[in-house]
């Protein structure tokens, strides 16, 4: 992880929970889930963009490579949840491609200047404590 950063298991443990709420939500049974009314395809790419994201922006660069392939295990170990689960959901390799893109495209913004946002988040809040 990022050295610079002073709450860096307190990010690390928030990216773990966004990651098991949207494990949750894509084990849920269809019935319980609400219908976004939106491509689930898409669905799959911005969850995997934002924890993309959301970890590329607290690991060190040299880390990506290992971030990538983690990502696109998870979202694996999703589809083949989801095709064992019987609970109206399937084994999809088109989702698993989405989410492989999704974290492709997240990684890629963690690199620009946007990807300095835990670092913008700990400033202000020495700001403001002080």
């Amino acid at each position: 992880m990022l050295p610079e950063l002073r709450l860096r298991h307190l990010w690390f443990v928030a990216g773990l929970l966004a990651a098991l709420a949207i494990a949750t939500l894509m084990l849920m049974p269809v019935r319980d889930v609400p219908d976004p009314r939106i491509s689930d395809k898409a669905i799959h790419m911005l969850a995997f963009g934002m924890l993309g994201f959301w970890f590329g922006s607290i690991v060190v660069r040299r880390g990506f490579i290992w971030l990538l392939l983690a990502l696109v295990a998870f979202g694996g170990l999703i589809e083949v949840a989801q095709g064992l689960m019987h609970f109206g959901r399937q084994l999809e390799l088109l989702d698993l491609l989405a989410d492989a893109a999704g974290a492709v495209l997240g990684l890629a913004l963690a690199l620009t200047p946007l990807g300095r946002w835990p670092l913008w988040m700990e400033a202000l809040v020495r700001r403001t404590a002080s």
